[in-house]
């Protein structure tokens, strides 16, 4: 064998060596690396990074969080002339001032021979009566003010009122828009309330009167925050059994108008006795 070939294979075994000790050192740090181990100096420089890229992104995410988090609620144009009507519990006077300070409520309170006052079912009773609108439903996100007015002047069975609410935005269904079954209670309580204002002063019979049925129409939505005006009135009497018919009314802010957005024909019937 002459000598170049001799070099020649000796460079062969050598190349081979050195391979096979490459992947004995490849193995040996598969197995390193799949080892789970207490020792942080074990855990690769890839790993590393990608430790510290997760905690980044982790920081921001909250960052973006407690940004959007921190949204600024725009106050009711009707209602933030006065701080202090915000606090509950109100007194009655409060309620009547809050509405007379809103000019197209306050054109209906300058009628002469009216009285207004707080609404009945606004006034905590024992039993928990009226707990609906007096506590669960009276707060600024609720219904913040509720008065009724009838006209003093009128003899015998007064047969009409008008009430004037201030509506918050926890009585939606839709966004920005009071719950359909809402608008039904609140027509439905002001027809009480006239019954009320009635056995109040003597012109009927002091018993419970419960609704057979309301009949209810949506015209337009309400839409909330807003303040609203329900007129109803009697509309015929036999016995025991009391027709009425109610209407949910607003301003048009653009036009000035009165616009109508519900309605309802209901049937009450007073009891025998009391309950």
């Amino acid at each position: 064998m002459s000598s170049a070939m001799t070099a020649a294979l000796r460079q062969t075994v050598n190349i081979g060596r050195m391979q096979g000790t490459a992947i004995r050192r490849c193995m040996t740090s598969v197995r390193n690396n799949n080892t789970i181990t207490k020792s942080s100096s074990f855990i690769p420089a890839t790993n590393a990074n990608w430790t510290r890229a997760q905690h980044t992104t982790a920081a921001a995410a909250a960052a973006a969080v407690n940004t959007t988090t921190t949204t600024t609620m725009r106050p009711h144009p009707e209602s933030s002339s006065s701080s202090s009507f915000l606090t509950t519990p109100k007194t009655a006077q409060m309620e009547i001032d809050h509405f007379r300070s809103i000019p197209w409520v306050a054109k209906h309170l300058s009628k002469p021979h009216l009285v207004i006052t707080q609404a009945d079912s606004r006034k905590p009773k024992p039993g928990h009566c009226d707990v609906l609108f007096s506590q669960t439903l009276n707060s600024p996100e609720t219904i913040s003010a509720y008065i009724t007015t009838v006209d003093g002047s009128e003899e015998g069975l007064i047969t009409e009122t008008l009430a004037f609410l201030t509506l918050g935005n926890k009585l939606n269904g839709w966004p920005g828009v009071c719950h359909g079954g809402m608008v039904m209670a609140m027509m439905d309580d002001l027809t009480g309330q006239l019954f009320t204002q009635n056995k109040k002063l003597k012109r009927m019979q002091n018993l419970p009167l419960m609704t057979a049925y309301l009949n209810t129409t949506f015209v337009k939505p309400v839409r909330t925050p807003c303040t609203i005006m329900i007129r109803c009135r009697i509309t015929k009497v036999e016995g025991r059994k009391y027709w009425s018919e109610a209407a949910i009314i607003v301003e048009d802010q653009t036009t000035g108008e009165e616009v109508e957005l519900a309605r309802c024909d209901s049937l009450f019937v007073m009891l025998k006795s009391n309950l």
